[in-house]
């Protein structure tokens, strides 16, 4: 967001986030996954972000994560190897 201030010879510009821990998007479906450290997964599309929930409450949100990594975790046998193997340290991550 961005806010200007006009006083007299003086201008004033600030830039600025509301809330810089954005919550999960209502339009993503959470699926439960069978694994020891994560609960559920959800994907978006269009910006190509997946989400991660684990166990002990954390919520990840992992940016630029192509379709098929996405696919892999949900078929992969032992999803927390596939999470370790492909996907953690990968992405740019942000808890939420």
């Amino acid at each position: 967001m961005r806010a200007a201030f006009v006083l007299p010879g003086l201008k004033i510009e600030l830039s600025f986030e509301i809330n810089p821990m954005d919550p999960l998007p209502q339009s993503i479906k959470m699926a439960p996954v069978d694994a020891d450290l994560i609960e559920s997964v959800g994907y978006s599309e269009p910006t190509r972000t997946l989400y991660l929930k684990f166990r002990d409450g954390t919520t990840l949100r992992l940016e630029k994560v192509p379709r098929f990594r996405y696919e892999g975790f949900l078929a992969a046998p032992r999803k927390d190897a596939y999470h370790k193997t492909f996907i953690k340290d990968q992405f740019l991550t942000k808890p939420m």
